[in-house]
């Protein structure tokens, strides 16, 4: 079977936002799709699938008001193939970090299954001020219980991982006959009637050729060194909140969550009913409003954002009272709006991007004392990065030109790019303005 990659930037067939893209560096050439807008959410396959596992899925976050990405790891996919020596989780999940942190996307909510949930643990557990939320999803953490699955001799073990991972071996018994040895795979770990077709046609082709099947193989040759390595660094349990899922008819279930429990403190488990191993191939209306409801805000994130959101404001009022506008204008995003209205509605002044603001505030002001009062803030957090604010507000402006005294609200919209919140939308209205003698 021959595999045309797609062209970067072009469109996916079929998914209305989504590209195609590939990023350069770590030694190899990742492919990736993304689309949406919002808190990005990374979607990491296992073997033997490609990201198009999450095909269905991915539409579904992005219409919840998320950016959706979603790689083929190295060796698989549209992703290039990688030397036998730089399969290591860690180095994998490095791929995609690289990734994540090119686009300024993190914190993110970070998904893995099958061996794709051995790489994001790998990045978790690394990186752990980077991702907000993980889900490892019908898999096995390589020192935390993948280990004794590799002994066919325990209840549940399989030889399968044993078999791939002698990486020489398991490519020259299944290189020219990747359709007789996969395409069970694809009825097996479904419950879709149209599984083996649909992998058939979207997987298949990227595991044949000469490098084909081998890179899936690659992933399965790390793992017994994957296992040291986490145990070796293994200090503290994860911190994040960790979501341990599983389709109804999935695999190892029991033993995923021993070993989550070994590795996180605080975990919630669930089912995706009506599926299998590619549970959000099998029922992604379900894995959506799953993933929905642990990717949503909680209380305590809303509350800190909020005093985030008061302690940013109080540095807006600190620059402007004295009058340190480059720095006021540098809590300004580049594409950012300021507008001022007057007491009767009438639209004053709009300025754009942070040099403008600084200048005609600047200017504005001049040689004149301004003191603002900022009070009764009322703020809605729409998404970890992204919340909304009114401000009441008095100001008073004393200068040799001009005295006035002014009553109002801001209002403000706020993303945060970087770990650093920065506004995109800034409204003042003056609802009286008083000139003084």
């Amino acid at each position: 079977m021959t595999v045309t990659h797609p062209e970067p930037g072009t469109a996916v067939d079929g998914l209305h936002g989504f590209h195609h893209r590939y990023a350069e560096g770590n030694g190899t050439r990742i492919h990736y799709v993304i689309g949406g807008a919002g808190p990005a959410v990374v979607l990491v396959h296992g073997f033997p699938f490609t990201w198009a596992v999450w095909r269905e899925l991915m539409p579904m976050l992005a219409a919840q008001g998320y950016t959706v990405l979603a790689p083929d790891l190295r060796g698989m996919g549209d992703s290039d193939p990688a030397e036998s020596d730089t399969f290591a989780k860690t180095n994998v999940a490095e791929d995609i970090r690289r990734i994540v942190l090119g686009l300024g996307l993190g914190p993110i909510n970070l998904v893995g299954m099958d061996v794709g949930g051995m790489v994001v643990y790998a990045y978790a557990s690394r990186h752990p001020d980077e991702v907000r939320r993980l889900v490892l999803s019908e898999t096995l953490i390589p020192g935390f219980g993948l280990e004794e699955m590799m002994n066919p001799s325990v209840e549940g073990g399989t030889y399968a991982f044993g078999f791939s991972g002698q990486v020489d071996l398991a490519t020259f018994l299944t290189q020219g006959k990747e359709a007789e040895y996969l395409t069970p795979f694809y009825r097996l770990t479904s419950v879709r009637p149209d599984a083996e077709e649909y992998g058939v046609a979207h997987y298949l082709p990227h595991f044949t050729g000469p490098n084909g099947i081998r890179g899936g193989f690659q992933h399965y040759g790390a793992m017994i060194e994957d296992g040291k390595a986490n145990r070796a660094e293994f200090t503290t349990r994860l911190p994040m909140p960790v979501l341990v899922l599983n389709g109804d008819h999935g695999y190892y279930r029991g033993q995923l969550l021993a070993g989550a429990r070994q590795v996180a403190e605080n975990i919630e488990t669930d089912v995706i009913a009506q599926a299998s191993h590619a549970y959000a191939f099998d029922n992604p209306q379900a894995t959506a409003e799953r993933f929905g409801r642990f990717f949503a805000v909680s209380d305590t994130e809303r509350l800190v954002i909020v005093d985030e959101i008061r302690q940013f404001m109080a540095r807006y009022a600190y620059y402007a009272d004295h009058k340190q506008f480059d720095q006021l204008a540098r809590l300004f995003a580049p594409e950012a709006t300021f507008t001022i209205h007057d007491p009767q509605g009438v639209q004053v002044m709009q300025m754009t991007g942070p040099k403008e603001i600084e200048d005609v505030i600047t200017t504005s002001v001049g040689d004149a004392t301004a003191i603002h009062q900022l009070f009764s803030f009322t703020t809605e957090v729409h998404s970890p990065v992204a919340a909304s604010s009114t401000i009441n507000m008095e100001d008073w402006i004393d200068g040799s030109t001009v005295k006035v005294r002014g009553y109002g609200h801001y209002h403000g919209e706020f993303a945060k790019v970087d770990s650093s919140w920065r506004i995109e939308k800034f409204v003042q209205t003056r609802l009286r303005t008083d000139v003084l003698p």
